[in-house]
């Protein structure tokens, strides 16, 4: 059985425990639980020693990528090396943000081919739609762009899942005043929420163009986790994009890969 099935049995049966666990409580049973109602509970609650184990050692065996890191700038690929991401250099992303789809879809055409991570920015129900409609995109970035709602709903992540698109959260967006990091928060926890029920990938990226946004990848996976989700599982994402991608364009043919 592979180690994220063994976490995941065991994050199961947490989640019965905190039941049971309430349940008791409702019925006047005495315990020395926490009294947080049910719908603030995370899937990480009343984890034993055993989860805790196996996930620091899927964090020890994990391929750290901050996936639309500034790779331009030398100082900063030197710093975020310090801080245990994989080398930035040595891999490519193209982050595409045209406000039309039109545009951005000639850009996949052509570029496709030529990076190990394509990222849409969205905001626009038709480019969020049509983003995770697309197989060739690994990322539908800020969904909620410029929008009152998320711009994530039940219908984009089942298009997400069924095509492999994941949404990506973008860290350097709670980096700003308190108000808009709460609503960022619970923008997130929303659709990550959804990502869970439809089976859609997520992954997250500090997004730094500065030392200063830059975080050691702890740090994003405890704000993964401070919403009630895996931070390894974010991760596990990114390392997942970037093998299955440097296969394709590692193929004889690589065009055939990337089809529709």
């Amino acid at each position: 059985m592979e180690l994220r099935e063994v976490l995941h049995q065991l994050q199961s049966h947490q989640e019965v425990r905190t039941t049971k666990v309430l349940a008791r409580k409702r019925s006047g049973h005495r315990s020395h639980q926490t009294e947080t109602p049910a719908n603030k509970l995370g899937p990480l609650t009343f984890r034993n020693p055993l989860f805790l184990a196996l996930e620091s050692f899927q964090v020890s065996i994990l391929k750290l990528y901050d996936l639309c890191l500034n790779d331009e700038d030398e100082e900063l690929v030197s710093k975020a090396r310090e801080l245990g991401w994989q080398n930035p250099s040595e891999y490519d992303t193209l982050v595409l943000e045209e406000g039309e789809w039109g545009k951005i879809k000639r850009q996949v055409d052509q570029k496709r081919e030529e990076y190990h991570v394509v990222g849409v920015k969205g905001g626009g129900q038709k480019i969020n739609r049509e983003a995770v409609s697309d197989p060739r995109i690994d990322l539908l970035i800020h969904p909620g762009k410029e929008r009152k709602d998320s711009g994530f709903d039940r219908g984009t992540a089942q298009l997400a899942a069924q095509n492999n698109v994941s949404l990506c959260l973008d860290f350097s967006r709670i980096l700003e005043e308190d108000k808009q990091r709460t609503h960022v928060l619970s923008e997130w926890r929303k659709n990550l929420g959804l990502c869970k029920k439809y089976n859609a990938d997520f992954t997250v990226s500090t997004f730094a163009t500065t030392e200063y946004e830059l975080r050691h990848p702890r740090d994003l996976m405890s704000m993964v986790e401070s919403l009630g989700f895996p931070g390894t599982e974010a991760f596990d994402t990114s390392e997942t994009i970037i093998e299955k991608n440097r296969r394709k364009l590692g193929s004889d043919s690589p065009s055939g890969v990337w089809e529709r």
